[in-house]
């Protein structure tokens, strides 16, 4: 992997803050940044690399070959700006999901359209294999919009599981880990109740006897939930890996078709985002303005990367 400056890791602390406000985002995938930002091949490298060996290396106390191994400084410092995001600016995001819901949609649905232009516009190998392999990617993006979702599941088995199949939002642009967990029911259990949960857990540790069983319960199903998804983060990006290496033209294709899809769930007045977040406004020009913005955001984003 190349050598980064200091202002290249702070500028990757930053991405990984869109990355986590992304993955929570139900409809938008967080690997969409990666794509739109430069750094998805990196990333699928680095998570397939979460591996056996990786464990093994660190139960052995090869610190530095493990580090080096995982590519540790781009996964530390991507994280970083991940978990800032989840106690940071997602707070803000779920007040203005909140009383500004079908604002929020728009936007993110003029970060994805755009990023789907762009991936549509990059890709250069399209064929009779490759077109089908877009349709089908389509196709399984909108066919996720229709599905209705299941109840509300606590039990450890399932919530793993959440966590395993939530992660693809990393690692499949245009697949939305948040939106899988609302059809699974657990959307609010995990990525709302729990994490808030988790964050008393880890900022009362002398103050243990003032949370209640409710808290401990939810930061335990979260910590099962995080599990999962590192299980998930190494078994699929070793998947993805994999096929980037003997058919990464189908791959695209596939991405591209699944990117355009998910436009079909983030569709402000889609029935189906008011199973995250409730209306309330009316269609206004609001919605084409903060559409038109989130447009804009990724353009500026695909020129910087260009110009670098």
């Amino acid at each position: 992997m190349h050598k980064r400056s200091v202002s290249d890791y702070f500028l990757l602390v930053l991405k990984g803050v869109a990355m986590g406000i992304a993955n929570k985002i139900p409809g938008v995938s967080g690997g969409i940044v990666a794509v739109v930002t430069g750094f998805y091949g990196e990333l699928i490298f680095s998570f397939q690399r979460l591996n056996l060996k990786a464990v093994l290396l660190l139960f052995r106390g090869r610190f530095g070959t493990f580090w080096q191994y995982i590519n540790g400084r781009f996964l530390f410092t991507l994280l970083l700006g991940v978990i800032l995001s989840y106690f940071t600016l997602s707070l803000i995001l779920d007040v203005a999901l909140s009383a500004y819901p079908k604002y929020v949609w728009a936007l993110f649905f003029g970060l994805v359209l755009a990023s789907a232009l762009l991936l549509f516009r990059d890709y250069k190998t399209w064929n009779t294999k490759t077109i089908i392999f877009a349709i089908i990617g389509l196709g399984i993006g909108i066919g996720l919009s229709i599905l209705s979702p299941s109840n509300q599941n606590t039990q450890f088995g399932y919530v793993f599981l959440c966590g395993v199949i939530s992660i693809v939002g990393m690692t499949l642009p245009g697949l939305s880990g948040s939106f899988l967990l609302i059809l699974m029911g657990n959307y609010t259990l995990l990525l709302v109740d729990a994490v808030n949960a988790f964050g008393r857990v880890l900022i009362s540790p002398f103050h243990e006897a003032t949370l209640s069983a409710d808290d401990r319960h939810y930061a335990l199903l979260f910590g099962v939930f995080l599990l999962g998804s590192l299980v998930g983060i190494s078994g699929l990006s070793a998947i993805i890996h994999r096929i980037q290496q003997k058919a990464n033209d189908i791959l695209q294709a596939t991405l591209i078709g699944f990117v355009f899809g998910s436009l079909f769930i983030l569709w402000p007045t889609n029935k189906k985002a008011a199973i995250a977040v409730a209306q309330t406004q009316e269609y206004s020009g609001w919605m084409l303005f903060w559409g038109i913005i989130g447009f804009i955001i990724v353009l500026f984003l695909d020129y910087y990367e260009r110009k670098k």
